[in-house]
C-alpha cells in the first residue's frame, strides 16, 4: 500500500475543545492510516487489545475519542454491545457511515460526547474502556480517567493504547533536531511514570502495561522511520522502552477486579 505523501508535521496551536473538536471536523472526510499499511497495522494492534482483554466480559464496550471507530467497528462482533464516543461531529458522522455497513451495526452506537463528561454513559455500565491513540490529545485527562472509573462497572477493565512520551524521538532526538512531533500545542504524550499516577489517582489500578510498537511514520522527516523501526527491533528484543513508540495497559478499578 502506497501512502499519501506527508508534509512535515507542523504543531497546531489550540486552547479549547472546540478548537480541538474543530481540528478534527476537518480531519474527519479524508482520515487515512499515516503510520503504515492500515489493514497490519489495526490487525496488530488488535491484537494487543485483545491480548490485554483477556478474559474480560465481553458485554459493553465503550471507546472514549473513537474518532473514525475503527477499532470500535472491528471489535463489535465479540461484544454484545459497542458504543463509540468523540467530541467531533465530523468524525461521529464519518464512523456512522462506516457502522452502517458493518454487518454488527444493530450492536454499535456513536455520538458526540466529551471523554471529560461521558454524559451519556451511566455509572458502571460499561464492562471494557477502550482508548487508542486519543489520550494523548485529550485535555483533561484527570477528568478523563475519572470518567472511566465512574462508567465501569465493578470488574470492567480500561485498555489503552498510547504513545510513549519517554520514547527517544519525542523526548530527545526531535526536540534536539528541532522537529515537531506534536500534533496540537495542548498534546502531552505520557511517559509510563505519567501514565501510572494519572490511573492511580482515579482510582484505577494497571495489572498489565506493556510497550507496543509505534513508529511515528506519516509525522516524520524522509529517512527516520527506517532507523526508528531498527530501533523498535532492539528495543524490543532488549526490554529497553526508551525505544519503543507505544505504551498500551489494562487497569481496572481499585475498589472492584484486582487481577
Amino acid at each position: 500500500m502506497k501512502l499519501p505523501r506527508r508534509t512535515r508535521l507542523t504543531t497546531r496551536n489550540v486552547r479549547t475543545p472546540d478548537e480541538v473538536a474543530r481540528h478534527f471536523d476537518g480531519l474527519a472526510l479524508h482520515y487515512h492510516e499515516a503510520h503504515g499499511c492500515a489493514t497490519k497495522l489495526l490487525s496488530y494492534r488488535l491484537d494487543i487489545i485483545r491480548q490485554l482483554l483477556g478474559t474480560a466480559q465481553r458485554g459493553t464496550l465503550l471507546e472514549i475519542g473513537c474518532g473514525p471507530a475503527t477499532h470500535l467497528i472491528a471489535l463489535a462482533a465479540e461484544f454484545t454491545h459497542a458504543i463509540g464516543t468523540d467530541l467531533s461531529p465530523e468524525m461521529v458522522k464519518v464512523a456512522r457511515g462506516d457502522a452502517e455497513r458493518s454487518s454488527w451495526r444493530n450492536r454499535i452506537s456513536i455520538r458526540v460526547d466529551p471523554a471529560e463528561e461521558l454524559a451519556t454513559i451511566d455509572n458502571s455500565s460499561i464492562d471494557v474502556v477502550l482508548c487508542v491513540g486519543a489520550l494523548e490529545h485529550m485535555l483533561e485527562k484527570g477528568r478523563v480517567v475519572r470518567q472511566v472509573h465512574r462508567v465501569l462497572n465493578p470488574s470492567g477493565i480500561f485498555v489503552s493504547l498510547t504513545p510513549h512520551g519517554g520514547y527517544c524521538w519525542y523526548r530527545h532526538i526531535a526536540p534536539v533536531l528541532g522537529i515537531d512531533s506534536r500534533h496540537l500545542s495542548t498534546d502531552h504524550l505520557l511517559t509510563t511514570g505519567e501514565l501510572e499516577r494519572l490511573l492511580s489517582g482515579a482510582g484505577l489500578t494497571i495489572i498489565t502495561r506493556q510497550y507496543w510498537r509505534f513508529v511515528p511514520r506519516g509525522d516524520l522527516p524522509v529517512g527516520w522511520a527506517p532507523l526508528l523501526e531498527v530501533l523498535d527491533w532492539c528495543g524490543a528484543r532488549a526490554g529497553i522502552g526508551y525505544l519503543r513508540g507505544g505504551i498500551a495497559v489494562a487497569a481496572v478499578r481499585s475498589d472492584g477486579r484486582t487481577g
